[in-house]
């Protein structure tokens, strides 16, 4: 309960970030605010950063006792991730002061506040990420980092909801836009039986891959395959629930995360940052895979679902990450 209130409480705090930058657009006040807060806390991740690296120091002159391979290894790279994203933040902020002060800018796409906010927390999100990927590779029980077991419906909303959260309030609901064009700028809109027949082709093509690249992972990778195979059964298996339960745990999480997913990814960011980066970052997102063959993977179909995006609109993406998501699982339960 604790973790989820948090989250909901992270997620407002940067859609606030996603008001104040929508503001910025039109109110000097606003742009100097964004700036401020965007400055401050990327000066503040960097000494972080720093701080951790002057810790290992101090460690590593005493003799680095107590201290193992695997914790030098995180306090080095997250002190230099942390360091690293604090400046590319710093940079991001330029643009920024530049519209403050009234100099013309080279590049007009840097200097737009929700498009600033957007790649300032892209870094950060990106940096936590490959931190994550460290933690994972380092941890001999890597199942400490999901310690909830299968997950839940209460799960699903705290980690999906704030997705939505941020979207909407990124592009401007009831700010810039009223729920309709709030709507329109996420692209969602009607589809054909055309499109359905397109996601339909998607999700068989896309089960497909994904059974050559489990195949891959498990003779590449056996070590890393048993350990993530061992995270996914914990959190998606539907083994022991009874027909009617395991078509609607498919559909809670085929649903839950298609939605909170294609929303923030393929709504609201990939019109701004475009199919490649925005593929990036959704791919990152998936820690429970660690740094394994299956991102490649994952990479791979969400470039296939920001071309429905871009080709079509949000809702066939959604119904393609739904389906593809609730087909897995069916298949898990009624298969094996």
């Amino acid at each position: 309960m604790a973790t989820a209130i948090a989250t909901l409480v992270l997620a407002a705090l940067v859609g606030g970030l996603g008001f104040l930058a929508q503001s910025a657009r039109t109110s000097r006040y606003a742009l100097i605010a964004l700036f401020v807060v965007l400055l401050a806390a990327s000066v503040l991740v960097s000494l972080v950063g720093v701080f951790v690296g002057v810790g290992f120091f101090f460690v590593a002159s005493e003799g680095g006792a107590g201290v193992s391979g695997g914790d030098r290894a995180l306090l080095v790279g997250g002190g230099v991730a942390a360091f690293v994203a604090g400046i590319l933040g710093v940079l991001l902020c330029v643009p920024l002061l530049g519209k403050i002060l009234g100099r013309n800018i080279r590049r007009e796409f840097l200097a737009d506040p929700p498009i600033t906010l957007a790649l300032w927390l892209s870094v950060m999100v990106l940096t936590n990420n490959a931190v994550s990927f460290l933690i994972f590779t380092q941890d001999p029980d890597i199942g400490s980092l999901f310690p909830d077991g299968r997950v839940s419906p209460l799960l699903i909303v705290a980690s999906q909801l704030p997705f939505i959260i941020v979207a909407a309030m990124g592009v401007g609901i009831f700010f810039r836009r009223n729920l309709r064009e709030t709507l329109e700028r996420l692209g969602y809109g009607a589809i054909s039986i055309k499109h359905l027949g397109v996601v339909g082709l998607f999700v068989v093509a896309a089960l497909v891959l994904s059974l050559g690249a489990d195949a891959l992972f498990a003779a590449l990778q056996p070590d890393l395959y048993s350990q993530v195979g061992e995270i996914s059964e914990s959190l998606f298996d539907p083994s022991g629930l009874t027909p009617i339960s395991a078509i609607l745990f498919a559909l809670l999480i085929g649903v839950g995360a298609g939605l909170g997913e294609e929303t923030l990814f393929r709504g609201a960011l990939q019109p701004a940052l475009g199919i490649f980066f925005t593929s990036i970052l959704f791919a990152t997102l998936h820690v429970q895979y660690g740094p394994s063959l299956l991102l490649g993977y994952i990479l791979l179909l969400s470039f296939g679902l920001g071309y429905i995006r871009k080709r079509i609109n949000t809702t066939a993406s959604f119904l393609a990450h739904a389906s593809y998501n609730t087909a897995s699982i069916l298949l898990a339960y009624f298969m094996v």
